[in-house]
């Protein structure tokens, strides 16, 4: 059963209080066609306790009726819960990106630009892997919190261009994310990337010269020191171009030799032999970035990189302690509505904390600190 605990001395009023200083349920509620009568359930605040009462109890909608009519709440089936319940998901949403919004500064005083970290995690529904949702995230590094969200199914391709850009910000993402179009959109948009790139990612790069690079190479050179290579790349097509910089480092032995073991492993569960230049680039990490070599030399690109691991962070304080995969559905609109939920007790828990602010990543006195689930690893005063 799933339980949720809020912070100690809360109740129901407490929530509704924190929730009207940030949006208006009401208005946002009929806006998204949630509430269209007022015949059983008559306000808003009624029927998102109706919700979270369903989603974090761990009763059925025949159960959370039964308890919504002992305590007064309302009176109706099962069914009549089940139908209000579906058509929630819209509203939570709205809520959910609206205080995720508000929760997130513009910027730390003590850091010139914001860094995000773009990533999505699988959410399944109960004995069923393969129709799984994905949950697109923005999550800002720099005040330790998620910027925006996005539930697709799982036929939307992860892209670096997801929820709002921000001019002088900087992307950072893994492998997936190293495609045109996403790229394109962050330079566009007056913003930096630092994407990793896998050996089969479908990007043309070349030198400013236009000679092909090859990727197997440069991964051998990087053996005896960072490579730092100036290029261009290229989209699918070869009419448009925009310059960047590839930086391979070369892991340690035992962690090459484990990245090689897994790519045979693979290899061989899909009937095929990995190629010598496939297997020389799986023993480095390979990033490109559109950041200017002056201010942004190699080595303090790749600790940059290293921070994208605190959303990985965050997704799994979100399913550990807050529920996000302890799902009892299969209906989409319903894994929806569950999905959204959670995420807004982790937003309303996060209202409880205190402030605080950010050190500069650079500086020594950054380090990670557990913290709930949407501020995870901010420093604190």
């Amino acid at each position: 059963m799933t339980s949720i605990r809020l912070p100690d001395g809360w109740n129901w009023d407490d929530i509704v209080g924190r929730l009207d200083e940030r949006i208006d349920l009401s208005g946002s509620c009929r806006s998204s066609g949630a509430l269209r009568r007022t015949r059983v359930i008559k306000t808003a605040e009624q029927l998102l306790r109706l919700v979270l009462a369903y989603v974090l109890s761990g009763l059925s909608f025949r159960g959370t009726a039964a308890w919504a009519e002992a305590g007064g709440h309302a009176s109706f089936s099962d069914v009549a819960l089940l139908k209000r319940v579906r058509r929630c998901g819209p509203w939570l949403r709205d809520i959910v990106q609206c205080l995720a919004a508000q929760s997130c500064p513009e910027a730390c005083a003590s850091e010139a630009r914001r860094i995000v970290a773009v990533d999505a995690t699988m959410i399944c529904a109960p004995g069923d892997k393969l129709n799984y949702h994905l949950l697109h995230t923005v999550y800002d590094v720099t005040a330790q919190c998620f910027r925006s969200t996005e539930l697709t199914d799982r036929h939307t391709a992860e892209r670096l261009d997801v929820g709002e850009i921000s001019q002088g910000e900087i992307r950072i993402a893994d492998r997936a994310y190293a495609r045109w179009r996403g790229l394109r959109a962050v330079v566009d948009a007056g913003a930096d990337y630092v994407v990793r790139l896998s050996a089969k990612a479908c990007l043309t790069l070349r030198t400013p010269a236009g000679e092909t690079i090859c990727r197997a190479a440069i991964c051998r050179q990087a053996e005896t020191a960072v490579q730092d290579i100036a290029l261009v790349i290229h989209d699918g097509k070869g009419a448009d171009a925009m310059p960047g910089r590839l930086i391979v480092l070369a892991l340690p032995q035992e962690q090459a030799a484990a990245a090689r073991r897994t790519m045979r492993k693979k290899a061989s569960k899909w009937g095929y032999a990995p190629t010598q230049e496939a297997l020389a680039t799986a023993g480095c990490v390979m990033l490109v970035t559109s950041l200017p070599c002056e201010e942004w030399p190699p080595r303090r690109i790749l600790d940059l990189y290293r921070r994208r691991w605190q959303v990985e962070l965050a997704f799994k304080r979100l399913k550990s302690l807050i529920g996000l995969e302890q799902l009892r559905l299969h209906d989409s609109e319903l894994i929806g509505v569950w999905i959204h939920a959670v995420l807004l007790v982790a937003l309303l828990i996060d209202t409880k904390r205190p402030a605080r602010t950010c050190a500069v990543p650079d500086s020594p006195h950054w380090e990670h600190r557990s913290g709930n689930p949407f501020h995870c690893g901010a420093s604190t005063q």
